[in-house]
């Protein structure tokens, strides 16, 4: 007997999986490991003894701890990408910081699923099992929300013609987000680091990289800088990290913390 799903609706009835799928999993309960660890790996629905991605949930979650299972797993994991957009172009360059942070949030969730999962049953997987696609499509638009509203976020200072206004150089002035002192206060780490995942994404990588001591610029082909890792001027960098100083400066500032 198939182990049940026990996620309920709001109606308090079960969610159940599709009669094809049962009967799916089924059949393939009388295939060898090896058979179905092969047939896991097609990702056509059209290629012969294609396994649906519910079907392979199903034996993930049931299977026991080893190597077939990890198999599985690889192949699951394969699935719950093919469903998200590429963040490449045709010759494999990354063309969206934005995409690529949704593409991994998305990755990132279902593995924590798995994982609790695997702790103790998680029933936030069931419906995994009984629409993998549409599941999977919830937790692309959730992180689409999430990160395209980042990017798009207005600045709360305005740069005209790429140059540093006089408002930010105001607010900057000599201000160091990372100064010793502050960070040694517990309280003032925690509002900093979400001060800067609420920044822009492109001053959001400059921000944390120059908090790694990672130089703006370098002559020193060898090592590697902000502006060589975003393709960047040294100009615009500076520019964007100043604008960055100002926003946090700002932020911190309402929160009582300078």
């Amino acid at each position: 007997m198939l182990r049940p799903i026990r996620k309920r609706k709001l109606d308090g009835t079960l969610y159940f999986r599709r009669e094809k799928v049962e009967a799916e999993i089924r059949t393939l309960g009388e295939i060898s490991a090896t058979e179905l660890e092969r047939r896991a790996g097609l990702w056509q629905v059209s290629d012969p003894g294609f396994v649906s991605p519910e079907a392979l949930l199903y034996f993930v979650r049931n299977a026991t701890a080893g190597t077939h299972r990890e198999k599985l797993t690889e192949k699951l994991l394969v699935r719950v990408a093919r469903r998200v957009p590429s963040v490449s172009n045709s010759g494999g360059e990354t063309v969206s910081l934005t995409r690529m942070n949704i593409r991994e949030d998305v990755r990132d969730h279902f593995i924590d699923l798995l994982l609790s999962d695997r702790k103790q049953y998680d029933e936030r997987l069931d419906y995994y099992e009984v629409n993998f696609n549409s599941a999977v499509a919830a937790d692309r638009l959730d992180a689409s929300d999430r990160h395209w509203k980042h990017e798009n976020r207005t600045a709360e200072i305005e740069i005209e013609e790429g140059e540093v206004s006089a408002l930010v150089e105001s607010a900057v002035g000599g201000y160091n987000p990372f100064d010793a002192d502050e960070l040694d206060k517990k309280d003032y780490r925690l509002l900093l680091d979400e001060a800067i995942d609420s920044l822009p994404e492109f001053q959001r990588r400059i921000v944390v990289m120059w908090r790694q001591d990672i130089p703006i610029e370098s002559n020193d082909p060898s090592i590697e800088s902000i502006s060589k890792v975003l393709g960047k001027s040294e100009k615009t960098i500076r520019t964007h990290r100043d604008k960055a100083f100002a926003s946090l400066k700002l932020r911190l500032e309402r929160k009582g913390k300078m």
